[in-house]
């Protein structure tokens, strides 16, 4: 059937029998990067945490939703566009599963801890309005969770850094869904608690919690969780976080465990005194480097002389925490306001001996590194669309989530030119997963064609390659016997 012209200087044709084109020819790759970190006796596991008894459909549910992520989809639903492309198809060599298979998929991971399908009545005890606590996670869950820490530790292995700064913070995830619960800003949803690696850009730990549980709920028992999921090859630990942070238990476990961190200090009264009494003179300049065009005025100073009442600040051994202030105003300031009240006043508490210029710069720039990852989870990727109202389902989903991120950041860097390694998603779909193909049949084999002009084409040739390298890598063939 032929179309009447439109607008524009063409007609649409509709074909009765689907050829055998793609729209995303580069999206193989990440089902590849997927394939070199996960061999196939890998998903044994996860089959068996959630009843499955092939593990290849485990592996082809989790790797259709993987696709479905990184290509732009925000719902299951989004499989059966997707699914359409049969070009796509032949290149990954397996049907993408479908909403319903999908949906199934993820009702399986609204489990008990011992791995029991969760009732009605086990949610109304497990998620309660008014009382904060951490839900248990399945064996599904835990199971998942072993890739996303497979995926860092191959980020580690190709790209090896001996620093391993967190930035921990929660994000909320808004879901209009019968059994979510609101969280303190009065958005109905949920309250996960992430744990960014700076400087590989990588997350290495999540953990999904109803919108009533607060950030600073349990944050030592997360702080422990995180910190043992890096690999043994880091050297130096750091730990940047607002104030949902400022526990006793928690900076107490992390300064024995010698992590530096920087943390924002809740403004006690007591506090508040001691910001108040430093002298004008012991104020120095403190400078966003990066802002051309300030807004507000900056300083900082020591305080000096201020320990809180934690036991920790009281023993003989070890030293008691080191608090800075700063305060801000802007630079236009209001002709009705008197000059000393002009100021903002907050404190950071640290173990670092940094200059404090230095230091407050260097914790304020977690704000460009977790809270923007949290807007790639939620934006970028799907995230911001959690798929039903069973916790579990969308804990994975979340998860999933997490594990794409990953596993798009391990693509960059071990097979995508330099070029690519910092660009948002959105632009490397742009650019190379979405790029547009012939697929074709010859002498047993399929054949992707790509038009050679594209400015990324020939990098998708040796990023296949790359990846061939990587999963030698990863997991080298067995030595023959002598």
């Amino acid at each position: 059937m032929t179309v009447p012209q439109g607008i524009l200087p063409f007609k649409i044709e509709l074909l009765e029998e689907a050829e055998k084109v793609t729209a995303h020819a580069a999206l193989p790759l990440l089902i590849e990067t997927m394939r070199a970190l996960c061999p196939p006796e890998a998903w044994r596991p996860l089959a068996d945490a959630l009843g499955y008894q092939d593990a290849g459909v485990v592996q082809r549910h989790t790797e259709s939703l993987v696709a479905l992520m990184a290509g732009g989809g925000d719902h299951a639903s989004d499989l059966d566009v997707l699914g359409g492309d049969l070009g796509l198809e032949k290149l990954i060599g397996f049907s993408l599963s479908s909403p319903t298979q999908a949906k199934d998929f993820l009702y399986r991971f609204h489990q008990s801890e011992e791995g029991k399908p969760l009732l009605p009545c086990d949610d109304d005890v497990l998620s309660v309005v008014g009382k904060a606590q951490i839900r248990p996670e399945g064996p599904g869950l835990r199971a998942l969770a072993t890739w996303s820490a497979a995926t860092v530790a191959a980020v580690q292995t190709v790209q090896p850094r001996d620093t391993a700064t967190l930035d921990v913070d929660a994000t909320i995830a808004g879901a209009h869904k019968k059994r979510a619960l609101v969280a303190y800003e009065g958005t109905r949803g949920y309250q996960p608690q992430m744990a960014w690696w700076a400087e590989q850009n990588v997350w290495v730990c999540d953990e999904f919690r109803d919108g009533n549980v607060p950030a600073a709920y349990k944050v030592k028992d997360f702080l422990v969780r995180a910190f043992g999921s890096l690999p043994a090859t880091v050297l130096r630990r750091r730990l940047r976080a607002d104030s949902a942070l400022y526990d006793e238990a928690a900076l107490t476990w992390a300064d024995d465990e010698d992590i530096e961190f920087a943390v924002s200090a809740d403004m006690s009264e007591a506090l508040a005194a001691k910001v108040m009494a430093i002298p004008e003179q012991e104020w120095g300049p403190y400078k966003n480097l990066k802002d051309k065009t300030p807004t507000e005025e900056r300083q900082w100073a020591e305080v000096l002389d201020f320990i809180p009442g934690w036991k920790r600040n009281h023993k003989k051994e070890g030293e008691a925490l080191r608090y800075i202030a700063i305060r801000v105003r802007p630079l236009q300031k209001d002709l009705f306001q008197e000059e000393h009240t002009a100021w903002r006043h907050f404190a950071v508490v640290s173990n670092m001996n940094w200059q404090g210029d230095r230091l407050l710069r260097w914790h304020r720039e977690k704000q460009g590194t977790v809270e923007f990852a949290h807007g790639v989870l939620k934006g970028d990727l799907a995230g911001g669309v959690l798929p039903c109202g069973r916790f579990g389902a969308n804990a994975a989903w979340w998860r999933l989530n997490v594990l794409t991120h990953n596993l798009l950041q391990l693509l960059k860097i071990q097979a995508l030119p330099t070029e690519l390694h910092a660009v948002r998603l959105k632009t490397l779909r742009f650019q190379l997963l979405h790029l547009p193909g012939r697929v074709v049949h010859h002498a047993r084999s399929w054949i992707l064609k790509l038009y050679g002009g594209f400015p990324f084409a020939a990098a998708l040739l040796a990023a296949r390659q790359k990846l061939l390298a990587l999963r030698a890598l990863l997991h080298p063939p067995p030595l023959s016997p002598v």
